[in-house]
């Protein structure tokens, strides 16, 4: 990871810690105390509805949940699986050359630099999960960007499903990246049914695991999330654009939280999105 300045450090320090979480409908309810060291950390999902093809209107609703999930004291916000081209790739008549320009490089790209901005202004971690382009490959990928706007790493999707092996490339590894809070790795969909991903997430010393997804998110998917949470023992925090979910590192369902049930925006919502919060409990892994 790039230096964290020492006003970002000290800002989390001096931010209150989160410390008694009730989760409902709408995320965790806090109380707050004063503290010298952080004993919680409260991650945020951006759970928002698919726009397939606009990326601009996905981006505007995208980060005005941002900043309300900022402006809630979390620390490391996350997206939903390629929430800035609405999953594109559902529509198979989609020509290669539109969907490759639906993608954009990392870091260089329009709205790739919007959100490296975005997340040095609030002084979050940003995951943003988006279609990334390099050459004439596209991957589905998640970004990792830290609290001064730079990329920290990013991750391409390894285990392809169904339709994205048409068009997407897949990618060759789990990586973690060194955050503050711990090191931080990422899997996205349909990865999560593959314990190799886990093991090798927890090989390279992940703490913590972000899944942006996109598929499915009823109770079959909330027991696999949670087997590899216990596999590995580390938290996973899965962001869909109907559930939020949280699992701990004894396989234990923290939270599991619904925003209707339709993958897509339907015309005349008012609200196309929702945040939804949890609060972990630091360190974030058991030392021995």
């Amino acid at each position: 990871m790039g230096n964290l300045g020492l006003s970002h450090l000290k800002g989390y320090l001096d931010h209150v810690v989160l410390v008694a979480c009730v989760c409902g409908a709408s995320g965790c309810a806090t109380e707050e105390k004063a503290s010298g060291a952080p004993d919680r950390l409260r991650v945020a999902g951006v759970v928002l509805k698919w726009r397939a093809g606009d990326r601009a209107a996905n981006y505007e609703n995208a980060e005005r949940l941002i900043r309300e999930a900022a402006g809630h004291g979390a620390r490391i916000v996350c997206t939903a699986e390629s929430f800035l081209d609405g999953y594109s790739i559902r529509d198979t008549s989609l020509s290669m050359a539109r969907f490759r320009a639906l993608a954009e490089p990392v870091p260089g790209g329009e709205y790739c630099s919007k959100l490296q901005r975005l997340a040095d202004e609030l002084d979050i971690h940003l995951i943003a999960a988006i279609s990334e382009r390099e050459g004439e490959k596209v991957y589905n990928s998640a970004i990792l960007i830290g609290p001064d706007g730079e990329v920290l790493g990013r991750y391409r999707k390894r285990y392809l499903w169904g339709d994205e092996r048409s068009k997407y490339a897949a990618g060759t590894s789990f990586p973690a990246f060194a955050t503050p809070y711990g090191k931080i790795g990422m899997m996205i969909c349909s990865d999560r049914r593959q314990a190799a991903a886990m093991k090798e997430l927890v090989a390279n010393g992940a703490d913590l695991v972000f899944c942006p997804a996109g598929g499915g998110f009823g109770q079959d998917n909330d027991r696999v999330v949670a087997e590899r949470s216990k596999e590995g023992k580390v938290p996973i925090v899965f962001v869909h654009p109907v559930k939020f979910l949280v699992t701990g590192r004894d396989g234990a369902v923290l939270t599991s939280e619904l925003f209707g049930d339709s993958l897509d925006y339907e015309e005349g919502r008012a609200v196309p999105g929702a945040v939804h919060y949890y609060d972990l409990a630091l360190p974030l892994r058991a030392r021995h």
